[in-house]
């Protein structure tokens, strides 16, 4: 009766509204499963325990720890770490989930002769053990020459520790990559879209989300290497049925994740591979089109958020999560690498302005796919931390925008925004955010049309060609001076930062989607730049976490400590302070989202409204202002009667 009860609240978690996890509770969540992790670390420095049935899996629960343990945050050169991690470099083992989870390992380590060997060893192992005849081509068993049946379940963890081995640079052959995407689309149920543990006719084991989600994320790493070439000359936006019919089963069974009518349903690992969906795909929201974009109120899942307030329910008081499989650490790892690698701070929004087209008529957003997810990765492993992307569309928030502090636009057609369009994205900058255009393929009509968009937006300021003693060249983390092709930047400032920046020759994204970081270093280097800069080197914000402050002008919910949340009624200021924006024949007013933002704060926190209005410097128009704030970023001059009103 027991197991029965703990089953049907699983069910109804993933179901059910609940209040929003903040990203000072997943802070505390992951800190609470490392402490544990650590505690159930044996005296010989690894979390090796017998488990019956699959092969040689030595390392592999050790691995396991360290991977989830390294992606919390914690350094391999803790004492701790460093001995499970020693175990590991001199343990052999064949097990594909091992090496698969070792290979994550050796990738988040700092690259070293020792671990590049290691590397290598493992992959060679991956590689020949993949079947390449008969029934289950294309897929793994437990151990090479298994003459055990294969599962979904082996072969992605053989793919990810190769994916790992070729971020690394070791050398994955293309035709593996195209063996194993033939193999998981074959494998497709063709009326869902979903994927099974196994398939064959009349298999006994059912289309789960878990399975589904690993096929998905399978299917992302394999087109970056087999279909990469296929989206470099602008034909228009490159789609991949296969990946979008998968998302659309995950969506439409989302609630069904830990349904007791759901057999071989694992609702931690579920999880952690739809976190690798949405991380490879960009994906705010799961459903919402092709491009998984959407303001999140028209069905669609925002599957982090759900994930993390759902685990956050099930972790118990000592900081572990309920154990599934037979493995005591494993939903504890794949909950901390949900929560962690979730959670980690995006680089850029992609912006999918097609409004909604998905035929031969849309606006060309999308032709370089994976121009910004690999261009992100690379970004991460060079400041040594995760980063991710997500695309957004124009229907979703402005505040959906700042998630990231760039918005990122790529095409090689004229852009054409409404009014409206036009004024989110001009809120999106005065609030501190930046546009990123490329232009595909060198296009003089996005050129054209995205200088002309900058005008429209913000008329006071016109494009320039980027200094040589820029700060994004010289301040950053990759100097200009040491580029062997030094390509040209144009960007629009305000005098105190850039607003709208354009990679307008040299088609960057073009590298990005080829991942031709050995070819193209600059562009890649470039990038980083532009990110370093817009964070300002230190200001990057994990999921959730943001500057932007809204007024409180309505009732919220809070929560009080119980299960149930309660609501508090509306600040409502108890005075107003009326404050004068100086005019003068000048910029006075390059930041015009500081004081909109300053008024949301002493609202809801001091309950003080701000009247806050632009006043020319002439005679009694200060009267009644308790603040005049004059700004700029230039020399200035006042006629007397202007300097007599200020002195008065």
């Amino acid at each position: 009766m027991g197991r029965g009860i703990i089953i049907a609240i699983v069910t109804l978690a993933l179901a059910l509204p609940c209040v929003a996890a903040t990203p000072a509770q997943v802070r505390d969540a992951i800190e609470k499963s490392k402490t544990w992790l650590y505690a159930q670390q044996h005296d010989d420095g690894t979390w090796e325990n017998d488990i019956d049935g699959h092969g040689d899996q030595r390392t592999g629960q050790t691995a396991l720890a360290v991977y989830a343990l390294l992606a919390g945050g914690e350094s391999h050169q803790d004492a701790r770490l460093a001995r499970a991690i020693a175990y590991l470099k001199k343990t052999e083992t064949s097990g594909v989930y091992a090496l698969g989870l070792r290979c994550q390992v050796w990738l988040a380590l700092p690259p070293s002769q020792e671990v590049r060997a290691a590397m290598a060893k493992d992959a060679r192992i991956l590689l020949a053990s993949v079947k390449r005849n008969g029934d289950g081509k294309g897929f793994y068993d437990y151990n090479p020459g298994g003459s055990r049946f294969y599962s979904h379940s082996r072969a992605q963890y053989a793919v990810l520790g190769l994916w790992a081995a070729a971020q690394s640079g070791f050398d994955v052959p293309i035709e593996y990559w195209q063996l194993v995407e033939r193999a998981w689309i074959a494998d497709q149920d063709g009326a869902t879209g979903g994927w099974a543990y196994w398939h064959e006719p009349e298999s006994r084991f059912p289309l789960t989300n878990g399975m589904t989600a690993v096929g998905v994320a399978t299917l992302f790493i394999t087109q970056d290497y087999v279909h990469a070439a296929e989206a470099l000359n602008c034909n228009g936006n490159v789609r991949n049925p296969a990946i979008e019919r998968g998302i659309e089963y995950l969506a439409a069974n989302f609630d069904k994740i830990g349904d007791e009518n759901t057999p071989r349903d694992y609702p931690y690992a579920t999880l952690y591979a739809i976190e690798r969906v949405g991380v490879a795909g960009g994906r705010r929201y799961l459903g919402g089109g092709s491009a998984g974009t959407g303001a999140g109120a028209g069905g669609e899942i925002d599957w982090y958020q759900r994930g993390a307030d759902w685990l956050l329910k099930q972790q118990r008081q000592g900081g572990s999560f309920p154990t599934e499989y037979d493995v005591k650490i494993a939903s504890t790892c794949f909950a901390t690498l949900f929560l962690s690698r979730g959670s980690a701070p995006l680089a850029m929004n992609k912006l999918d302005y097609s409004g909604g087209k998905n035929d031969e008529k849309a606006p060309h957003w999308n032709q370089r796919p994976r121009d910004v997810a690999n261009v992100t990765r690379w970004t991460g492993k060079q400041i040594e931390r995760d980063l991710n992307w997500q695309i957004v569309d124009l229907a979703s928030s402005v505040d959906d925008w700042h998630d990231a502090p760039i918005l990122y636009l790529a095409g090689n057609q004229p852009l054409n925004f409404t009014p409206e369009q036009q004024s989110k994205l001009r809120q999106f900058v005065e609030e501190g955010g930046i546009i990123l255009g490329n232009a595909d393929c060198a296009s003089a009509n996005f050129i054209k049309s995205f200088q002309s968009l900058g005008k429209q937006l913000f008329p006071a300021y016109d494009f320039a060609t980027l200094r040589e003693d820029h700060v994004i060249y010289t301040g950053e983390q990759f100097p200009r001076s040491k580029w062997k092709r030094k390509p040209t930047v144009t960007a629009m400032s305000n005098g105190a930062r850039e607003l709208m920046i354009l990679l307008g020759e040299g088609d960057p994204a073009r590298a990005w989607q080829a991942q031709a970081a050995a070819a193209r270093a600059e562009t890649f280097e470039l990038a980083d730049d532009i990110y370093l800069y817009a964070v300002d080197k230190q200001n990057d914000r994990r999921r959730g976490e943001s500057y932007i402050v809204r007024q409180d002008e309505k009732r919220k919910p809070v929560t009080t400590g119980t299960t149930k949340p309660t609501t508090t009624p509306a600040t409502t200021a108890r005075a107003t302070v009326k404050i004068a924006r100086l005019q003068y024949a000048g910029n006075w007013d390059p930041e015009p989202g500081g004081w909109r933002r300053v008024a949301a704060v002493m609202h809801n926190e001091d309950k003080i409204d701000l009247a806050v209005e632009p006043v020319k410097i002439e005679p009694g128009t200060l009267e009644g202002h308790a603040v005049a704030h004059m700004t700029g970023n230039a020399a200035f001059a006042l006629d007397p009667a202007a300097r007599a009103e200020l002195k008065r």
